[in-house]
């Protein structure tokens, strides 16, 4: 699920502050993977060969984007979000299988049941498990429950939001680890 919040963090929080207020403030666990891109057109997968689609992107504006005319369709196609962070509940890795095309049946498994077979005639395919757990995980599609989504877009888009512990995202031997200015271009 990709969160689209109206411009810098009125918090002065930076990429490295989100990370570590969601963190600390249990809002979810994380996961960053510079090879995981949010686009219009879907989140895909960056390697050296290529980007491929993995899913359809799901997305949520805020009400502070549709207020100012920012919605979907502001951004034009081929636009792309970055990678950035995901916030879930939890995380979850699919298990892949080879079997037989056509079948469930792994290569062992149908030359069981078939006895002697032609390896040319066969066709074998990769594809995901659906075991029990990871229906239940995919099932929540990255979505946040409703108080985490709330305390996110209040430190990213309140003016009055006043972050818990904030001495501590002033580091003064790292200035900028946690908190940045806003640079304005004109």
């Amino acid at each position: 699920m990709l969160y689209v919040f109206a411009g810098f963090p009125r918090s002065g929080l930076n990429a490295g502050g989100v990370k570590h207020y969601v963190e600390t403030q249990d809002i979810g666990n994380l996961e960053h993977d510079p090879a995981v891109q949010y686009r219009k057109e879907g989140v895909f997968l960056i390697s050296p060969e290529g980007a491929e689609l993995t899913r359809p992107i799901e997305y949520r504006m805020s009400n502070l984007c549709l207020r100012d005319g920012i919605g979907w369709d502001w951004f034009p196609e081929n636009w792309s979000f970055g990678n950035g962070l995901t916030v879930h509940k939890t995380t979850a890795r699919p298990e892949y299988e080879t079997v037989v095309r056509g079948t469930d049946l792994t290569l062992d498994e149908f030359l069981i049941q078939n006895g002697v077979f032609r390896l040319a005639d066969i066709e074998l395919e990769r594809r995901q498990k659906q075991t029990t757990g990871w229906e239940v995980w995919k099932a929540r599609k990255h979505k946040l429950p409703e108080f985490s989504y709330k305390k996110l877009r209040e430190s990213i888009e309140d003016i009055d939001y006043e972050l818990p512990e904030k001495d501590f995202y002033d580091v003064a031997d790292e200035p900028g680890k946690y908190k940045s200015e806003p640079r304005v271009f004109l």
